[in-house]
């Protein structure tokens, strides 16, 4: 195994730490803010999930993210290092700030930005696609927890015992969070795996695995600040909220996994708390609501110069 391999493994361990260390509260935030899963409970939860979807269904996302922005053939080993490279480098700058931005965004940013470094051809196409993805997936997240939060606000209503309603606050909280967290794996891993398998170098299943891995030390050692954004600073959740915001989220990232478009489940999770707030006549932090979605806009193109940069920087020293 030469150098430049042994760097893209490295580096896709880096940035899919960096998943695990922001995007883990997508999954489990509303949980473990509203308090029914403590941390731990949480990242094993994550853990189980992710490796479950990653193994199963993480190869159509892959292949979006490996092949279909800049195609097959074009993508070298050294274009994935640096790809992952730069995603990785802006989203550690925003876990430090717990800031819940996309990880998503910012490898594609990074593939745009070394297919423009290099002349590659682009598939607009495709971007305009995963771009509307984007847009689309944190409303209809938000419509559809909406619903959900009526529809088990009713059946709640409707229990006496309220060790019985205590059961089911449970029940709703891992069985939601287990959902976004098998989602994560389906269509999160393919971040960091995705630029690896398109230049070659491991096959899907095998890439999710380790990747995913990768992914469950990321949640379990460096996500609590982004997890407390999530799930207390945005606005207050009820466990019926909690739950309604991560399956919302859940089935809006489960429809872009059919169609094999890598959306931003921080974008999902947002949209599904929001909606949650508003709906439950809690509010939401408008100034907390600004910077995350300043995050959002700045990631991919953040991701693009960091990129173009490195790429630079590569090439000064003959590594490219």
């Amino acid at each position: 195994m030469d150098g430049i391999a042994l760097a893209a493994i490295a580096v896709a361990f880096y940035i899919a730490w960096n998943i695990g260390s922001n995007d883990s509260a997508n999954a489990m935030g509303t949980a473990v803010g509203a308090g029914i899963l403590s941390f731990r409970q949480a990242t094993l939860t994550i853990t189980i999930f992710v490796l479950m979807g990653a193994y199963l269904k993480g190869y159509k996302v892959m292949k979006t993210v490996g092949k279909g922005i800049v195609p097959e053939g074009y993508l070298t080993m050294e274009m994935a290092v640096i790809a992952l490279l730069a995603a990785g480098v802006w989203v550690t700058i925003a876990t430090v700030k717990g800031l819940p931005v996309s990880t998503t965004q910012a490898i594609v940013g990074g593939v745009i930005g070394v297919g423009l470094a290099t002349h590659a051809p682009v598939n607009w196409y495709t971007l305009g696609k995963i771009a509307a993805a984007w847009v689309v997936s944190p409303v209809l997240s938000g419509i559809l927890a909406m619903f959900l939060y009526r529809f088990y606000s009713w059946v709640v209503s409707r229990i006496g015992s309220m060790s019985t309603i205590e059961a089911l606050y449970k029940a709703l909280a891992i069985l939601g969070g287990s959902y976004m967290a098998f989602n994560f794996g389906t269509n999160e891993v393919a971040n960091a795996s995705g630029p690896i398998v398109g230049a070659g170098f491991m096959e899907p299943k095998t890439a999710g695995i380790v990747v995913a891995l990768s992914l469950a030390v990321g949640s379990l050692t460096f996500s609590y600040a982004v997890m407390h954004t999530v799930g207390k600073k945005i606005t207050a959740l009820g466990p019926v909220s909690a739950f309604a915001a991560q399956f919302g989220s859940a089935m809006a990232v489960s429809l872009a996994n059919f169609f094999g478009l890598p959306v931003s489940s921080s974008q999902s999770i947002v949209g599904g708390v929001v909606g949650v707030g508003l709906l439950a006549g809690e509010g939401v932090e408008k100034s907390v609501i600004r910077d995350i979605i300043f995050g959002w806009v700045a990631t991919p193109l953040t991701a693009i110069f960091i990129s173009l940069a490195i790429f630079r920087v590569f090439a000064l020293v003959g590594l490219v």
